[in-house]
This record gives structure tokens, sequence and C-alpha cells, in this order.
């Protein structure tokens, strides 16, 4: 069974079809609150890549080509917010410095750009976790302060009091590989048998989600492009257990609490 159809046999046919509407919603909800975010964002990598390359001597050309995996309507909206929040700093190379959470303690500059051959290619995944954890405040409405990018197994973990409640992570695309649904697979899978087979990292950060859980409540949010999943993680004969909260988006201006704090 592939992810997919393990996900929808776990979560059930009335979860995916709202994750579904929920990825049209952002979508729409980007296009309407950001008219032209992928053209904008384009132009700037481009320009970025210039002063990357010219900084980077390993690097022959600024020519970043096609991406890969392209860029989405609502990755591309939610980094441009967070530049025009400065919640978020990019130099003229393409390093993001946050301005509006908390960075690791070991340094705290993020590259959106790194060599491919002569040229350059884009790490797509950097910006669009800079993007969710910037949305934590712009649309949760959580103190930047309490935010800790970057922390253990997580993209981003909120504290309260010193003690975890959310802990966020973020993939470049719902499917494929590296993929959200991967992640989400495996977590599931681990809930009911510990034993399951699962990449090392997706079993890393299903135990350190249930170590967070043994301090007290803890949400889980998964992001990607045209996704935000939140889960209230549970504990119970030794497991961890996710219970979705809702993944309907009615295609509002913003992106929809998902009512995140425990």
């Amino acid at each position: 069974m592939g992810d997919a159809e393990s996900v929808r046999d776990a979560l059930g046919d009335a979860w995916w079809e709202g994750m579904l509407r929920q990825s049209d919603g952002l979508t729409r909800a980007a296009e309407a609150r950001c008219p032209g975010a992928v053209v904008r964002l384009d132009a700037l990598l481009r320009a970025w890549a210039i002063g990357f390359a010219a900084v980077r001597a390993d690097v022959l050309s600024p020519d970043l080509g096609e991406f890969r995996r392209g860029l989405g309507p609502d990755e591309a909206a939610g980094f441009l917010a967070a530049l025009d929040a400065r919640v978020l700093h990019t130099d003229s190379a393409g390093f993001v410095v946050p301005q509006g959470f908390r960075r690791k303690a070991s340094g705290g500059r993020y590259a959106l750009f790194s060599r491919s051959g002569p040229g350059v290619a884009l790490n797509l995944e950097y910006l669009i976790q800079l993007a969710a954890a910037a949305e934590l405040i712009s649309v949760h409405h959580i103190a930047g302060t309490d935010i800790c990018f970057e922390k253990g197994e997580f993209d981003a973990v909120v504290e309260t009091d010193g003690a975890p409640v959310i802990a966020m992570e973020a993939k470049a695309r719902i499917h494929g590989p590296d993929s959200l649904l991967g992640l989400l697979a495996s977590l599931l899978r681990l809930s009911l048998d510990e034993r399951e087979p699962v990449k090392p990292n997706h079993r890393r950060k299903y135990t350190a989600l249930k170590d967070m859980r043994a301090q007290g409540p803890v949400t889980l949010l998964l992001v990607a492009e045209g996704a935000r999943w939140a889960f209230d993680a549970t504990t119970a004969d030794g497991g961890l257990h996710l219970a979705p909260r809702h993944a309907a988006h009615s295609g509002e201006q913003n992106p929809a609490p998902l009512g995140l704090m425990p």
C-alpha cells in the first residue's frame, strides 16, 4: 500500500476529502491576497542567485534554470508576506536571517541556494520552512519569542513556559519524494506498531513527538504547498496517537487558523 492509500485508509474518506478542499482553498486564498506571487518571487530568486554566484568562488554560473518542483502560489505568497512583514530578511545573495522568531544558537542564517554543477539550485524546502514558521506569527498569532526555528527533530517548536506545545514540520510537497504524505504515513504506521519499518528520520520525529507529549499537551502541524494539517498528539498504551483537527478550508483571503494551541 502506498503512502496516500495508507493515510486515507487510516484517517478516512472525510479527512481525505477535506484535505483536498483545503489544498484548493489555500491556492485560491494565496492568489487572492498576493496576485502574481509566483512571478514576483521567481524574479527575486533569480536576482539573488546572481548575488549567490558572486560570493561563491565554486559557482561558475548564476543560472537557476527550471526549478525541479516549480514554485507554488501558496509558498510564494507566504514567503513574500514574511519578507514584507520583516519577519524574514534576505540579503542580495539569498541568505535568510529570521527577524521575528528565535534562531538556532549555532547560527541562524539559511541559504536559499546551493551549488549544482557549475550553477545554482534552489533549496525549496528552506523557503517553505521559513514561510511556515512566519505564518505561526501572522496567522496563528503566536509570539515570535515562543517560536524556536529548527529545534531538535522539527523545523519549528513553539514553547510556553519552557514546555513544547506545537511541533511544526514542513515539506516541499504533499506528494512525491520526501513528501508530507510520506512522513504522515510513517507516523501513523508507528502509532499502530512501533516495530514498523520506516525511514530513520521519520522514526526520530515520532520518538521526539512522543517525548514532547510526555511533558504535556502538544499539537503536530504538518505544512506544505497547499497543506496545513493539524493533529492532537495523545499517548495510550505506551504509544503515540494522532487525532486530526480539521482539514477544511473555505478559500478566504487568509489561511484559516486551526486552533493550534492545546
